[in-house]
């Protein structure tokens, strides 16, 4: 999958893309402008990796203080613990990867053409 192209394609965030869909395994593609935040939110049921492709995010995973991170930083959020994705204002947007598996949401899923 070429995700240069999939972000030229995708115009002016905020967008979601998903990338892989199946019943273990959920992986979306996110870009965010400055300023963005998700919902303080958990997976009940699954675990939760992110990998910053571009850009700055500041995490919240549980009880830990809110952590700055750039390209090539990796993050974990496991099974039932709390968090929150924030992109700071005035930066660049944020192209983020994140997976969760199993996949919480495979009823509903569709996957983006590439």
């Amino acid at each position: 999958m070429d995700l240069e192209a999939l972000v030229q394609a995708s115009g002016e965030p905020p967008w979601r893309r998903c990338l892989v869909g199946t019943p273990g395994l959920r992986v979306v593609l996110l870009c965010w402008p400055p300023g963005f935040s998700s919902v303080r939110h958990v997976h009940p049921a699954a675990e939760e990796i992110f990998s910053i492709v571009s850009g700055r995010a500041l995490f919240t995973i549980g009880d830990e203080p809110e952590l700055e991170v750039g390209p090539g930083s990796f993050l974990f959020a496991e099974r039932g613990v709390r968090h929150l994705i924030r992109v700071p204002d005035g930066g660049e947007p944020l192209l983020l990867l994140a997976a969760v598996a199993p996949n919480e949401d495979w009823a509903q899923e569709t996957i983006e053409p590439a």
